[in-house]
């Protein structure tokens, strides 16, 4: 058994056919590793992956599921987290789940436990070796992506958050005031988390102190296909270099 299907075995995931099978057109050699790793939020553990460049330049990112679980998200985050870290990022992928059970009705609890399993998720990554203090951003997925922003709203350690599918069809926003760079990538139309939900939820961060860029993606649904990841995470690139790296000093 290959060691990625081996790790998702360990952390109870369904991950089909390995992993790192995505290929971009501006994909680089990997120059990275992948590992289980765990760390405590609350009153337990959660488990995750960690990869850990070759080159470290210093930054990290924290990438948070969807609804659906790691389970069903691990296999499509793989490749970008590799690439991510053969540029030098230290990628963590927490199973947030760890911390409280995902439900079909989610309570204000739920959220703050998950927001909370991201916030110490971006802890944990900036005391590896290699890392810099301020250099953590979150990156999420649906409702990760919701998690993603309102996190890096109170978190004070988190320096940047992109959220991808995400907004207010997901849950309610919190009060959390941060002067914090957040970009919001949505689907041309998506029949899960509208795209005026995101603009609106965008509008209230902004009102809040954020500074906020939204992106269209041309595509329509919520379910991305492989080119459209490889967008996603393109885009992904360029804003973290740009908030993490450049504006990093």
């Amino acid at each position: 058994m290959r060691r990625a299907a081996l790790l998702a075995v360990a952390l109870g995931l369904a991950w089909p056919g390995g992993a790192a099978q995505a290929a971009c057109a501006d994909d680089l050699p990997h120059a990275a590793t992948r590992e289980q790793t765990s760390y405590v939020s609350g009153l337990g553990a959660v488990r995750g992956l960690i990869y850990r460049p070759a080159r470290p330049n210093r930054a990290g990112v924290v990438l948070l599921h969807g609804a659906r679980g790691l389970a069903a998200d691990a296999a499509t985050f793989d490749p970008h987290a590799v690439q991510l870290a053969s540029r030098g990022y230290h990628v963590l992928v927490p199973n947030y789940y760890d911390a409280e059970p995902g439900q079909a009705r989610r309570t204000r609890r739920d959220m703050r436990i998950w927001r909370a399993a991201a916030g110490d998720g971006a802890d944990f990554l900036a005391g590896q070796p290699g890392m810099e203090p301020g250099r953590v951003a979150l990156w999420g997925y649906s409702l990760g992506g919701f998690l993603a922003g309102e996190t890096a709203m109170e978190a004070g350690g988190v320096a940047a958050a992109v959220s991808v599918a995400g907004g207010l069809d997901v849950g309610e926003p919190e009060r959390g005031r941060r002067e914090v760079p957040l970009l919001l990538i949505h689907a041309r139309q998506d029949p899960v988390i509208s795209p005026a939900s995101t603009r609106r939820w965008g509008e209230g961060l902004q009102r809040r102190g954020a500074r906020v860029e939204v992106q269209a993606l041309d595509w329509d649904g919520h379910v991305f296909d492989g080119p459209t990841w490889c967008a996603v995470f393109g885009r992904t690139r360029a804003f973290l270099d740009g908030v993490l790296i450049a504006g990093g000093g």
